[in-house]
């Protein structure tokens, strides 16, 4: 049997809660049976197995008990490809640590097995490198990795674009849009709240254009709008979301949810008229899709993820704003205000099985 190895280094996916580790045991499950039982699965991992249910143990393989030690999980993995004759591919996540981990570990074996590096961030896009400390250092050791990349996955196709401009000329470069969560619970309120409350899911940080919330929310004191916001995400933190909302208007209320799982989103989407999504650099952008899968409608700044979308669903479903635009934030959500609410789009029907299925033949036409 050959297997497909999905490295887990850094503990993503073992640490991920239920969701993610049952995600992968459905890609599994998907791979033997699309290939006869010809493939299996295997996620290489340093993390505990104690907390993986029984039925997902056998997915993973715990290869080093060292955790993310850079040099010691190479050797690790060199002697795994070392010592298997029957590897088909290797999936690295990312193209920052675990891809140069995967990198420098296939020339050390000696062996050339197909390597399959997934690049999640929009990295090639003009501006991301130069926009922190951070992203220039992992520019170069993404730069590093991509060089000497065969195979690359992305999200989404102007993401492509923008590799394109750093990879090999005969790198095969495939487009795989992340699968989406299918929402357990539609909203089947069809009203409009009130105040309208505009929505705001995932991390706040600076990387993701908190700053421009102050820029959008005053765009409607000069009109006195009564607007609320509504914060949910992983690494929300109250005393950022205070120090943003403290400068609203009045007539701007505010709540934060606080981390939810995915099983608990429906509580930010049944209170959500609209999703704002504010980050300067989004390769693919989730929730904009997952937000249409329920109806609702979506606000952006322009980045590679809404620019796609825009092409896709038309700008009845998605508007883009920056804070120099001709066209207001209050004009956009009276645009919103004016188009239905709570009827799914329909192209993203089905849309969670069809990105699982291009992600298993890309990871079978690897070679």
């Amino acid at each position: 049997m050959k297997i497909i190895a999905i490295l887990d280094f850094q503990q993503v996916i073992i640490n991920g809660g239920k969701d993610v580790i049952a995600r992968h045991g459905l890609y599994a499950d998907r791979l033997s049976e699309r290939t006869n039982h010809k493939f299996a699965l295997k996620i290489l991992t340093t993390g505990e197995l104690s907390h993986v249910a029984p039925e997902h143990r056998e997915l993973f393989l715990r290869i080093s008990r060292t955790g993310p030690s850079f040099v010691r999980n190479i050797i690790a993995l060199r002697r795994f490809i070392s010592n298997n004759r029957n590897i088909y591919l290797i999936v690295s996540g990312d193209v920052f640590t675990s891809g140069l981990q995967a990198l420098l570990s296939q020339i050390f074996s000696g062996r050339k097995i197909p390597i399959q590096y997934q690049v999640h961030a929009d990295l090639a896009a003009r501006g991301w490198a130069s926009h922190s400390l951070k992203n220039r250092l992992k520019f170069l050791i993404a730069y590093l990795v991509i060089k000497n990349a065969n195979n690359i996955r992305t999200v989404s196709n102007r993401q492509s674009e923008n590799i394109k401009r750093i990879a090999r000329r005969k790198a095969l470069i495939q487009v795989v849009p992340v699968p989406l969560n299918t929402p357990t619970t539609l909203n089947s309120n069809k009203e409009f709240h009130d105040p309208f409350t505009i929505g705001i899911l995932g991390r706040v940080q600076k990387d993701r254009g908190i700053s421009l919330i102050d820029c959008f929310a005053k765009e409607f004191e000069r009109e006195n709008v009564k607007l609320k916001f509504i914060f949910a995400g992983n690494g929300v933190d109250d005393s950022t979301i205070q120090d943003i909302c403290a400068k609203f208007p009045s007539s701007i209320e505010f709540e934060n949810l606080g981390f939810l799982a995915s099983d608990e989103l429906h509580k930010f989407w049944n209170k959500t008229d609209c999703l704002l999504n504010l980050a300067p650099f989004e390769s693919y952008g989730r929730s904009m899709r997952e937000a249409m899968m329920l109806g609702i409608r979506v606000i952006s700044v322009p980045n590679s993820g809404s620019l796609d979308l825009l092409d896709e669903v038309g700008p009845d479903w998605l508007s883009l704003w920056t804070p120099s635009a001709n066209v207001t934030a209050p004009a956009l959500v009276r645009k919103v205000k004016s188009l239905d609410k709570g009827t799914p789009h329909p192209l993203f029907s089905g849309a969670g099985s069809q990105n699982i299925e291009k992600l298993i033949q890309s990871w079978i036409d690897c070679h």
